[in-house]
């Protein structure tokens, strides 16, 4: 799906009855064009909107798409008949269930008034702008997560639902996950993939990562951790597996095991039956959970995790003249961003979280 670059004031969002050419007549309090800060902001904005799916963490998870709903097949008993001479074997056919896609609109006010622009620097325009962008980083990256590890179904219109991962039957008891009978015994409605597991352990793991491949997924399998728990999972006494990544300045001896995995990853961890588990480290998670999924790839439509852009303005911010200020002079006062997209489960059983307790499964705040 493709990024659509940012409208800005001069095209869409200026007020009636203002001349863009008079743009390049206001100057800030430095000399600088209100006409060249509108452009440098605008490919601010750019930049910034094509960094989201940058970002390797939900370019792994995730996909996008502008469609309200996902249609996805479930696990029925079909299968071939004996043959016989003149009778005919019982049609059959696949059976689906699907899941709607979240949009949600959200602003972010600049909150800049005509007397703060009358004598406004670019450094303290620029300073605002970056904050602006980071909370936009911020927004995306924490929705992206907060639908990763939330157990319950998020509420679409009226009656509509964005399902979570496979969660036992509670959001949709008609989900059964497609069967693979040469990797797993038949599923059922009950089938599971958010749970508490107690303890960091190598076994732990291994449970994780069967629960993928037994839909049919294969490695490189990704787990990702919370930032403080990285010390527990790089401690070989319980993950026997555990590799660290190569680092470039640093000559290893021939006996020395070594992970070659991208920067983004702190390390692998090899299984004993599944392949090798690249490992990413997150400060958004809290302490004790976890997760492990089927990556495909940047972007990848089969990624556990779809982003459903804003129809109108594609994936990322728009700036947007004030709503409720009366604008006197500068094009930029109550400028504000908005920003439109929703994140849904786009596979149900392409990902697990757990939580390390002995206790029952509860939902993290990710920050």
């Amino acid at each position: 799906m493709a990024t659509l670059g940012p409208n800005d004031l001069k095209q869409i969002a200026l007020p009636a009855g203002f001349d863009t050419a008079y743009l390049t007549q206001l100057t800030l309090k430095d000399g600088r064009t209100y006409d060249e800060y509108l452009n440098d902001l605008a490919a601010a904005l750019s930049i910034a909107n094509q960094g989201l799916m940058a970002d390797p963490l939900v370019a792994s998870l995730c996909s996008t798409t502008d469609e309200a709903s996902l249609e996805y097949q479930i696990g029925v008993s079909n299968g071939f008949q004996p043959h016989t001479e003149y009778g005919l074997p019982d049609g059959k056919r696949a059976k689906t269930t699907g899941t709607m896609l979240p949009l949600t609109g959200y602003d972010r006010m600049l909150d800049w008034t005509w007397d703060y622009l009358r004598n406004a620097r670019s450094a303290q325009l620029d300073a605002n702008v970056d904050s602006a962008i980071a909370d936009l980083k911020d927004k995306f990256q924490n929705a992206v997560l907060s639908r990763l590890f939330k157990g319950t179904y998020d509420a679409v219109g009226a009656s509509g639902k964005s399902m979570p991962l496979a969660d036992a039957g509670t959001a949709d008891s008609a989900y059964i996950p497609v069967n693979r009978p040469e990797r797993a015994s038949a599923f059922a409605s009950s089938h599971d993939h958010i749970a508490p597991y107690n303890g960091i352990t190598q076994a732990g793991l291994e449970a994780a990562v069967a629960n993928l491949w037994e839909h049919g997924y294969d490695a490189p399998f990704t787990l990702l951790i919370a930032q403080a728990d990285t010390g527990s999972w790089s401690n070989t006494t319980n993950v026997t597996g555990w590799v660290k990544r190569g680092a470039t300045l640093i000559r290893y001896g021939t006996q020395t095991d070594i992970a070659t995995v991208d920067s983004q990853f702190i390390g692998a961890i090899e299984t004993s039956v599944y392949g090798e588990v690249q490992v990413i480290a997150n400060a958004r998670i809290p302490t004790a959970f976890w997760g492990v999924y089927k990556s495909y790839g940047a972007g990848d439509a089969r990624n556990p995790l779809k982003i459903r852009q804003s129809a109108d303005y594609g994936l990322g911010a728009v700036l947007m003249s004030g709503r409720q200020f009366p604008i006197k002079q500068f094009p930029l006062e109550g400028a504000m961003l908005f920003l439109e997209f929703g994140v849904g489960v786009a596979d149900r059983v392409g990902a697990a979280v757990y939580k390390n307790t002995a206790g029952a499964w509860s939902e993290p705040t990710i920050a």
